[in-house]
């Protein structure tokens, strides 16, 4: 085998150490303080005596006004006016009396910070670590930006280059029915669309490759995640669940606005949720014969996104009937002690549920591979990630998840039938050894492994686990690297682009702690006028000796992967979805942003 230039480290790697600095306090996997107020449940469609508002819990974090912390900072600047419509400060002294109102601008700030922060809390609990946001460097670590009023239409977009969230309002305009069209509408008033945003620049730190639609999957997938997730957090929000039963009783789950994403705004625009999915048991969405599946999916990232997140949703519902279908049963009337005993037992189940399926969800993206994600890559990793913290799957949510993906034409190519094994990514291949210095016992940490001590120290594991994979060249095959590419083109040097120890507990209670390490190899390829930047590589994962247990390979050399994303980007080129800057293909400012819009997809 050609011996190419040895392992180096990406710049970037370094980012992560301001998690250490800018995360919340910590006692144990909990946060050690709270934070409480109140935020709207779904967003302004739903009426405070139906449960259209929801006290929430979030870490505690010290505040200056606006509120701006460490992880997040508001910014009320209006975008027409350039002056700031509001500064609250969350840690005024004496008690907290305020009013939500949707016309207190207060109210806008409000409502994007704790909504926020309740989502990175989600993820940071579930990964067992804290995330750093895509656009930190070594020593420049500012909190996301939230924008309540940053744009004057009817949106709401992440933006890396300039860190944050922007928010916008509009009249609700001619095409709606449904409202007073002078009357302004604002998307920072919706949890469902701050939860998603703030996902989308959450799996932008976690996957910053992700950026680059190489396949119809990738801009879709992050679509369907940020879906997900804004669904799911709904049940932890204590109104959600009042309201589902007050408008539907024991029948909730057959109810239309499960499936629908933030339906007074989409009501606006399409008389219906920005997004509603097709999840065919519940009858409120298609038939079986007519799901639609992953062959003929359309590439618009929204259309084709639902079809990813239906199946997550399809299969969350199915285990929730599964688990209160008995004391549905058993209701009692309405009223009736028993009856009120019932329901609030269901919304126990409904809440640990979801908080489940989140959990899986948000879990998984640490088995992908690191380049470019395909819809069955995603499958792969949920399945993988379930099985390390409960191996036995009591409650059947991997069986659930299976089958939604199966009727949907999803599942990796070569496999003949999938189940768990079949899909779960395996061990390397013959003998491993524990590589040196990545051993738990040989970390050096702040108050947890998941809260590096020092940039020193990532560069100390980072230069460790390139050392090792120098040393062996069978296990650098094994993670797809220093491999001849088809057609040729300019081969970097493998890089080692993020390494990040974590600490996990199950939902029984298993501990488990892992180096979740991404290692790259990017390829140029002429392509027209510019290049074409072809990535491989693996996402590593190592025990507490420091072994490598698992390795998730994206082969830079796969013909068939190089080939495909060649022909897509062609075509995204052609359609001006891709654009030429200094030579290389990137995709174009505009088509990323108007992914968010409420008209696309």
């Amino acid at each position: 085998m050609e011996r190419l230039p040895r392992l180096t480290i990406a710049d970037t790697i370094t980012r992560e150490a301001g998690v250490t600095r800018a995360c919340y306090a910590l006692k144990g996997n909990q946060p050690a303080r709270l934070r409480w107020g109140q935020v709207f449940t779904v967003d302004g469609s739903i009426r405070r005596q139906d449960g259209g508002l929801s006290e929430l819990a979030i870490p505690h974090e010290p505040l200056a006004p606006g509120p701006q912390g460490r992880l997040f900072a508001v910014d009320a600047t209006d975008c027409a006016s350039g002056v700031a419509r509001s500064r609250p400060d969350l840690d005024r002294p004496g008690p907290d009396d305020f009013t939500v109102d949707q016309g207190r601008d207060e109210t806008h700030c409000r409502n994007v910070y704790f909504t926020a922060m309740a989502t990175y809390e989600a993820f940071r609990s579930a990964l067992g670590r804290p995330v750093a946001w895509a656009f930190w460097r070594q020593d420049h670590h500012p909190p996301l930006r939230l924008l309540p009023f940053g744009q004057n239409t009817l949106n709401a977009c992440y933006d890396r280059d300039q860190g944050a969230v922007i928010f916008g309002y509009s009249p609700a305009g001619p095409d709606s029915d449904h409202a007073d069209r002078r009357l302004l509408r604002f998307t920072a008033l919706s949890s469902d669309v701050t939860a998603h945003e703030v996902t989308h620049a959450l799996i932008d730190g976690l996957r910053p490759d992700y950026d680059m639609p190489v396949n119809p999957d990738v801009f879709a997938f992050h679509e369907a995640i940020a879906d997900i997730v804004a669904l799911l957090s709904r049940f932890a929000r204590p109104g959600y669940l009042s309201h589902l039963l007050a408008a539907s009783g024991m029948d909730f789950l057959r109810g239309a606005t499960l499936v629908s994403l933030a339906p007074e705004l989409g009501r606006l625009v399409r008389r219906s949720g920005l997004r509603t999915l097709d999840v065919a048991w519940t009858g409120t969405g298609a038939a079986d014969d007519s799901l639609p599946r992953y062959d003929d999916a359309p590439d618009a990232p929204h259309d084709r996104g639902g079809l990813l997140s239906s199946a997550i949703f399809e299969a969350f519902l199915h285990a929730l009937d599964r688990r209160v279908g008995p004391l549905v049963a058993l209701a009692a009337p309405a009223g009736s002690a028993v009856g009120r005993y019932l329901q609030d037992e269901v919304q126990r189940i409904a809440v640990r549920t979801a908080g489940h399926f989140l959990s899986i969800c948000i879990r998984a993206l640490d088995y992908c591979p690191p380049a470019a994600i395909l819809f069955a890559d995603y499958l792969r990793a949920i399945i993988t990630a379930d099985r390390l913290l409960a191996p036995r799957d009591d409650n059947g949510y991997r069986e659930d998840l299976i089958l939604a993906f199966r009727r949907r034409g999803i599942y990796p190519q070569g496999i003949d039938v999938p189940s768990e094994t079949a899909l779960a990514w395996g061990p390397p291949e013959g003998p491993v050894h524990p590589i040196p210095g990545l051993a738990l016992s040989q970390l050096r940490y702040h108050v947890s492994p998941a809260f590096p001590l020092s940039p020193s120290e990532i560069r100390r594991q980072a230069a460790a686990l390139a050392l090792a994979i120098d040393d062996d060249p069978r296990l650098a095959h094994q993670l797809g690297l220093r491999a001849a590419v088809p057609g040729g083109g300019v081969l970097s040097a493998p890089q080692v682009t993020s390494i990040r120890p974590t600490l996990r507990v199950g939902p029984g209670g298993y501990i488990d702690f892992s180096i979740i390490a991404e290692i790259t190899q990017t390829c140029d390829i002429p392509m027209g006028q510019g290049t074409m930047r072809h990535r491989g590589g693996a996402t590593l994962i190592l025990d507490a000796t420091g072994t490598p247990a698992m390795i998730v390979s994206q082969r830079i050399d796969n013909g068939y992967r190089l080939e495909a994303e060649a022909d897509y980007l062609r075509k995204a080129l052609s359609r001006g979805q891709m654009v030429i800057r200094h030579g290389r293909l990137v995709p174009e400012p505009g088509h990323r942003r108007a992914i968010c819009a409420p008209h696309a997809g």
